[in-house]
């Protein structure tokens, strides 16, 4: 289901005209799409080839399940894939095709 958020507090998070999502299924992230999995599934998110420059996914977990972050760009100067457990929450931030993406 997606839902296009502009409130105040999407502009908090540095995300102008933010798409929101909830996910328990695999699911191809956009640029600043705002992700949450309320669910007890796990599921993966993959993250767009590139962006503008500065384009922003935000990742949050509310129930039990966890979400698996993918790129076939780096994550944090890496390959490796980032796991978003339970309560936790992520920005993933596109620098470039070489570098891809910061995760704060």
């Amino acid at each position: 289901m997606g839902l296009t958020i502009d409130l105040p507090s999407a502009g908090l998070l540095g995300v102008s005209g933010a798409t929101g999502n909830e996910i328990a299924t695999n699911t191809n992230a956009v640029q600043n799409g705002i992700y949450v999995n309320p669910s007890s599934l796990s599921c993966t998110l993959t993250l767009p080839a590139s962006m503008d420059v500065g384009g922003t996914v935000l990742v949050k977990t509310t129930g039990t399940g966890s979400i698996v972050v993918a790129s076939s760009t780096n994550i944090d100067g890496s390959s490796s894939n980032v796991t978003i457990s339970q309560n936790q929450f992520a920005r993933f931030v596109y620098l470039s095709a070489s570098f891809g993406y910061v995760k704060t």
